[in-house]
């Protein structure tokens, strides 16, 4: 997204709806579940309703350095983001934190959602979507314009561990890998998977081994077992 999104809101207006009515619409949308992709972008559209946010995207690895907007509430897809966002990216990555961007500055800052607070001041909260504490994404919420201070962070982390199991099944569909014991004996038939995920991954090992709930030393043997690559 260009400089968190500088783009238009391609929404139809929605409708009001009464409270507690967006809980049935999750319901419905994980019950459903025809098309991972298109489930995933109906809680996006969701969040950006429930937040009041024009602007809420999901943040892939497009590289092991370089991330793209693969959902977005406004509708434009592979959007770019800017540097200051690139950069909070890589480092969420390795801590699972949430961070915030304030105006005027380019350095994320560490953000607690049960103890700070979100002010006029705060241009960009990034919310990683987590499973097993593996980061499989980031919610990269664009605040401008909005009442943060009003932003209720327990909805955005419910939609947020909603979103990451969406992904997570999108990823590598087999449960059986992604919810392994620790360790287990190399089987004939997880190349399929591991790849899979590998290549969902854009390449990326490290974060392929986190989905499929391995070390990267773990993935590496795997491979060398399945394919007789040293």
């Amino acid at each position: 997204m260009y400089k968190i999104a500088d783009m238009q809101d391609y929404r139809q207006p929605v409708a009001t709806v009464m409270p507690g009515a967006w809980l049935h619409s999750v319901t419905e949308i994980l019950e459903s579940r025809y098309h991972d992709e298109e489930s995933i972008q109906q809680l996006l559209m969701l969040v950006a309703e429930q937040t009041g946010l024009a602007n809420v995207s999901i943040a892939l690895p497009d590289s092991p350095s370089r991330f793209k907007a693969q959902y977005c509430s406004t509708g434009v897809s592979n959007g770019v983001y800017s540097f200051a966002v690139q950069h909070a990216l890589c480092r969420q990555f390795e801590s699972r934190e949430w961070l915030v961007i304030k105006e005027g500055s380019e350095r994320p800052e560490r953000f607690e959602p049960y103890g700070d607070s979100l002010s006029k001041a705060d241009r960009c909260l990034l919310v990683p979507l987590l499973l097993r504490q593996s980061v499989l994404a980031v919610m990269v919420m664009d605040l401008r314009g909005s009442r943060s201070g009003e932003l209720d962070l327990t909805l955005v982390s419910f939609f947020a561990a909603q979103i990451a199991h969406l992904l997570a099944t999108q990823v590598v569909p087999n449960f059986k890998t992604l919810y392994a014991r620790p360790y287990q004996r190399v089987q004939a038939d997880e190349l399929g998977d591991i790849n899979a995920a590998i290549e969902k991954c854009s390449g990326n090992k490290t974060m392929a081994a986190k989905v499929l709930g391995l070390t990267p030393r773990q993935l590496r043997y795997r491979l060398s077992k399945l394919t007789g690559e040293c």
